[in-house]
C-alpha cells in the first residue's frame, strides 16, 4: 500500500505538472478507495536546501514514531537541495521526493520513487495545487493542515510588483515569499497571491491551519492576503530557529490526542517551547530573540480596523508632532536588522507615548485588545542578547518618504508601487504614513 501511494503521486506530479512529454493509463493508477475519513491530514511541502537537508529528514523520522493508526496522515512533498554542504542522506541533489509518512516508511526506499527531479517548480501554484488534490484524494480527511517547510521572506518588494510586464504572471497583488525554491535562478518564491491561488483552485478550499515553518512570515502585509484560506496559522516575524524545531512532531501528537484542533495547536506551542528556545541559541546572535504565534484569522480584520486608525491619526498629526513621532520611529521595535519588519502593536504604544496624543492611546489600546484576541498563544525565546519586549504582535512595513519611494534594485518600480498593490494597504492606507514619514527608522536597528 505505501509503495502504491507514492506511486499515485509520482504519476500525478508528473503527468500533471508535464515534467514529462506524455503518460499513458498505465502509468497513472487509480488509488485504492478510501471509506475512513483520518481526523486530520497534514501535507508538508517545502525546499530548506542542501546544508539542512538533514533537518526536515530528522523531523520525518520524529513524526513517524507518532504514527501509529491512520487517524493522522502525513504527507511529503520536498525538493532536496544543492550540492554545496549537502547533508541529505535519503535522496539525491535536486530529486523531488513524494510520499506518505506512515509507521511503514522505510526512508531509504523514498529515492526514486515519487520523483520528478528539479525541475517541479515548487512556487507555481499548479505544483501546490496538484499536492493538495492528491492528499485528499488518497487519505480523506475531515481537516486539512498544510505545513510550508523552507525559507520565507516575508512582504518583499524586490518581486512583490505589478506583473503586467512580466512575462510569466499576469498583473496581480501579491506578497511574495512564501515559500523559496534555490533551484531557480534569483530565488523564485511563491507569494501569497500565488498560495491562496493554490488553494482556491484545489479539492481543499479551505484549510483547517497553514504552518509556516519558515521565517519572517509572521508579517501583518502577508497574513492578510492569506487569512480567509484557513481558521488558524502559526508564523513568526522573526528569524525561525532550524535547530531542534519540535512543531511538527507536536502538532501531530496533538492532533492525535484531541479533534479540538484549537486545543491541540494551544499545546503545540506550549510543548515546543524548551527545545525552540534551546534551537535559537545555535543561530547567529546578532539577529536573535524569537517567537512562534499561533493566531486566529478570524480576529485579524480587527487589527486592520484599528492599523487605518492610527495610520490616519498620525498623518493628521505629523504636521504638528514630528518631533514626537520621529522619535517613536526609531523606537520601535525591529525584528530583523535587513529588512524593515516594525512589531506594529509596540509602534502604536511608543507613538502614543512620545506623543501623549489621547486618540493615540485609544488606538493602542485597541490594538492590544485585538491582538490579544488574534494571537491565541506564543512561545518566545528573548536571548539576552538585545532587548526584549513584554509581548509580541505581528510585522508591518516602516520607511521614510525618500526611501519609500525609491526604486528597487534591479527592477523598474519602486517601493511605494509595489507595496500599494497589496491587499493591507488598501484597506488601512497605511502606505499613506510612509509616503509622508520623513523619519528614517536608524535608531533602532535590531530591536534596541
Amino acid at each position: 500500500m505505501r509503495k502504491m501511494m507514492q506511486w499515485v503521486l509520482a504519476a500525478i506530479l508528473i503527468c500533471g505538472l508535464g515534467v514529462f512529454t506524455s503518460c499513458t493509463n498505465s502509468d497513472n493508477p487509480q488509488p485504492e478507495p478510501q471509506t475512513d475519513l483520518a481526523d486530520y491530514t497534514m501535507v508538508i511541502y517545502g525546499n530548506v536546501g542542501g546544508r539542512m537537508d538533514n533537518l526536515i529528514e530528522g523531523i520525518w523520522a520524529e513524526t513517524q514514531q507518532l504514527l501509529t493508526d491512520k487517524r493522522v496522515r502525513v504527507f511529503c512533498v520536498h525538493k532536496y537541495g544543492k550540492e554545496q554542504g549537502f547533508v541529505g542522506k535519503y535522496g539525491m541533489p535536486g530529486e523531488v521526493v513524494a510520499f506518505e509518512l506512515d509507521k511503514d516508511t522505510k526512508f531509504e526506499e523514498i529515492s526514486g520513487q515519487g520523483t520528478v527531479g528539479k525541475d517541479l517548480p515548487l512556487y507555481e501554484p499548479t505544483s501546490l495545487t496538484r499536492v493538495l488534490n492528491w492528499a485528499k484524494e488518497v487519505a480523506p480527511a475531515k481537516e486539512y493542515v498544510l505545513t510550508l517547510f523552507g525559507h520565507g521572506g516575508g512582504f518583499d518588494a524586490a518581486v512583490d510588483y505589478p506583473k503586467s510586464l512580466d512575462e510569466i504572471r499576469p498583473l496581480s497583488r501579491t506578497t511574495r515569499g512564501v515559500l523559496y525554491d534555490e533551484w531557480f535562478e534569483g530565488r523564485i518564491g511563491m507569494d501569497m497571491y500565488e498560495l491562496t491561488e493554490a488553494i482556491e483552485a484545489s479539492d481543499i478550499k479551505h484549510l483547517k491551519a497553514i504552518m509556516f515553518h519558515n521565517c519572517l512570515m509572521g508579517d501583518i502585509q502577508s497574513l492578510t492576503e492569506v487569512q480567509s484560506y484557513a481558521d488558524y496559522i502559526f508564523a513568526t516575524p522573526f528569524l525561525m530557529t532550524s535547530e531542534d524545531n519540535p512543531m511538527i512532531p507536536c502538532l501531530v501528537k496533538n492532533m492525535r490526542a484531541t479533534t479540538d484542533f484549537e486545543q491541540a495547536a494551544r499545546q503545540t506551542i506550549i510543548d515546543s517551547k524548551d527545545r525552540m528556545i534551546n534551537g535559537f541559541k545555535h543561530e547567529d546572535p546578532a539577529d536573535m530573540n524569537g517567537n512562534m504565534e499561533l493566531l486566529k484569522s478570524a480576529e485579524l480584520p480587527v487589527i486592520r480596523t484599528a492599523t487605518k486608525k492610527l495610520a490616519a491619526r498620525i498623518c493628521e498629526l505629523y504636521t504638528t508632532q514630528r518631533e514626537a513621532i520621529d522619535k517613536a520611529t526609531n523606537k520601535a521595535y525591529r525584528f530583523f536588522s535587513r529588512r524593515p519588519y516594525y512589531d506594529l502593536l509596540n509602534y502604536a504604544q511608543v507613538l502614543a507615548e512620545e506623543t501623549g496624543d489621547e486618540q493615540l492611546n485609544t488606538i493602542a489600546e485597541e490594538l492590544e485588545q485585538a491582538f490579544g484576541k488574534a494571537i491565541l498563544q506564543q512561545v518566545t525565546a528573548d536571548m539576552g542578547i538585545r532587548p526584549a519586549l513584554k509581548s509580541y504582535s505581528l510585522s508591518v512595513v516602516l520607511l521614510d518618504h525618500d526611501t519609500y519611494n525609491l526604486q528597487v534594485p534591479n527592477t523598474q518600480h519602486t517601493y511605494r508601487q509595489a507595496y500599494e498593490y497589496s491587499d493591507f494597504h488598501v484597506e488601512t492606507q497605511w502606505g499613506q504614513w510612509l509616503e509622508m514619514n520623513q523619519q528614517l527608522p536608524t535608531g533602532n536597528p535590531c530591536g534596541q
